[in-house]
């Protein structure tokens, strides 16, 4: 299973998915640090920070709030996902949301809950 881990290690609030991809050890899961969905096709798991949110939880790609970008320059990864599955680029998508701030040690065990599920 490969986790595509998105974020911004240079922002504090958007760097923890990137973060725990250096720190979470899972046999059979591979923990990949992206910028970009670029070469990426079929069915993805991602690994990202939500804001608003207390807890670890799969979050739906329909409840992505909708963005209106004015340029190319404000796609957003939400924008991105929901573009490439309307053209078939990606299928199913699954997003492992994580809060912006927490216990990590709390988020980590979230994280490897979900993944053991989605295993089932």
């Amino acid at each position: 299973m490969k986790i595509l881990c998105f974020g911004n290690e240079f922002v504090e609030e958007d760097s923890l998915a990137k973060e725990l991809a250096d720190e979470l050890e899972i046999d059979g899961v591979e923990f990949i640090k992206c910028d970009s969905l670029d070469g990426i096709k079929g069915d993805i798991i991602i690994l990202d920070v939500v804001k608003n949110l207390d807890d670890v939880r799969l979050i739906p790609l329909d409840k992505v709030k909708d963005f209106h970008p004015v340029s190319m320059h404000d796609f957003d990864l939400g924008t991105e996902l929901k573009l490439r599955k309307s053209i078939g680029e990606i299928k199913d998508v699954t997003i492992i949301g994580i809060p912006m701030n927490g216990d990590k040690e709390n988020i980590k065990q979230g994280i490897i809950k979900l993944i053991n599920e989605l295993r089932e």
